[in-house]
């Protein structure tokens, strides 16, 4: 027997999702419940408790129990277990829940309670994992299994392999994919026929090679010719939000800011060091470059509003959907989708969870929010992060943007800009004022 407590996170939310998701599925079951104001929708319970915390930050309670072959136990004997286990973590008079799981090779059980009591305190977790252990080696002459520690469990479901696989001899045990004498010819196979990150769909087949865009370069000079080549680069995509817009701008390498001067929008624009992301040049104000408008990019927003792009979204939301399957980590997941010419920009708080996803697909030109696509929400997301990505990716401590440059220099930046503004547009005065004396 292994039981398993895993790291809390922020919201209840996402681990029961995490587990509802499997009873749709058909790969999980509830078999035990107590303490819901209603079974069919455990969420308000947990939400309810949730929101009568004092000062507990992380309030998930997830945990995984894991009898083995040779223990014997039945389902019965298991919940048993763990209603008096969960009575020893504190746990006996909270809301939760039992999910059988049988979606890998050995059926095992999920419980998602929450760690703030009705009164709003935080039940406390201090020595959690030891104390767990020890409970267990008091259950274990009463339930008659054998005590094995959290490193020996491992909850990932089998990879399966597309197209025939080779004859390697005879199966050796139980728990083996059919045509391997032993786990580590199958690791060697796996080695050197790795399953494919996606499945080809049909009208990706024509498609050849990366899509190449440009890049703000520091090193070419020319700041302004640059800036004004990428602007005009980024109006051929299809955008429904200046945030998008300002998005594609950063993925170019280009920093856009507005700036109320005397009760009028205005845009700088400043470029980025792509070796360390912050601004390597001053605002330059959008008066003084060959780009458009506000009143211009608002209306190419407006018109691209009206522009269903049907296909172009089933196009990023097959490929998403992939990604999110096949992705192990972020940055895996990421590129499996640079692999088909998509950027993906996450919004988050400032615990790291993600609230937003912006997909940037640079061989249709067009730029999607997650809830544009079919089928794909940031809460996938986040919940492959805390669920399925490795701790580095869920254990997110504080998230602090950048910071590019102090209040000073930032105050002295918007002074530029406004004082460049104000030349540019004494320059424009000047000029209506000459051409009328030579007339």
């Amino acid at each position: 027997m292994v039981v398993k407590i895993n790291a809390p996170t922020p919201h209840c939310s996402t681990t029961l999702q995490y587990n509802e998701r499997k009873v749709e599925e058909g790969k999980a079951a509830v078999v035990y419940f107590q303490g819901l104001d209603n079974p069919d929708k455990p969420l308000e319970t947990f939400e309810r408790y949730e929101r009568g915390s004092r000062r507990c930050e992380k309030m998930s309670f997830h945990m995984s129990v894991n009898p083995s072959r040779t223990d014997g136990m039945t389902e019965d004997q298991v919940v048993a277990f763990t209603k008096e286990l969960m009575e020893g973590l504190g746990y006996g008079d909270q809301p939760f829940i039992i999910y059988r799981h049988n979606d890998i090779n050995r059926e095992h059980y999920h419980i998602v309670s929450v760690r703030v009591d009705k009164d709003g305190r935080k039940i406390s977790d201090k020595y959690e994992h030891r104390h767990c252990q020890e409970l267990m080696k008091e259950l274990a002459p009463k339930y008659g299994f054998a005590v094995g520690k959290e490193k020996d469990v491992q909850e990932k479901e089998p990879i399966r392999i597309e197209g025939p696989i080779p004859d390697y001899g005879p199966v050796s045990g139980p728990d083996m994919p059919l045509g391997f004498e032993s786990p580590e010819a199958f690791e060697e196979f796996l080695k050197n026929n790795p399953p494919p990150e996606f499945p080809p769909l049909e009208e990706e087949k024509k498609e050849d090679g990366k899509v190449e865009y440009q890049r703000f370069d520091p090193e070419k000079g020319d700041y302004m010719k640059q800036i004004e080549e990428l602007v005009e680069q980024a109006m051929k995509y299809h955008f429904t939000t200046g945030e998008q817009f300002k998005m594609l701008m950063r993925q170019f390498g280009v920093d856009v800011d507005y700036q109320m001067v005397k009760r009028q929008a205005m845009m700088t624009f400043a470029g980025i060091n792509p070796k360390n992301g912050h601004r390597c040049t001053a605002p330059i104000p959008a008066k003084d470059l060959k780009v458009p408008s506000v009143e211009e990019i608002r209306q190419h927003i407006e018109d691209a509003k009206k522009e269903k792009r049907n296909k172009e979204k089933q196009r990023a939301a097959n490929l998403v959907r992939i990604a999110l399957k096949y992705g192990k980590s972020e940055l895996h997941t990421r590129r499996i989708l640079r692999k088909k010419n998509i950027g993906m920009v996450f919004s988050r708080t400032k615990e790291g969870k993600i609230f937003g996803v912006t997909f940037i697909d640079h061989q249709t030109r067009c730029v999607f929010k997650s809830s544009e696509l079919k089928g794909i929400s940031a809460g996938q997301f986040e919940e492959a992060r805390m669920t399925k990505w490795p701790p580095e990716d869920r254990e997110w401590k504080v998230y602090e943007e950048p910071k590019e440059k102090s209040t000073a220099e930032e105050a002295a930046d918007t002074l530029v800009a406004a004082i460049a503004a104000e030349r540019s547009r004494r320059n424009e005065d000047e000029e209506i004022m000459r051409r009328g004396r030579h007339r």
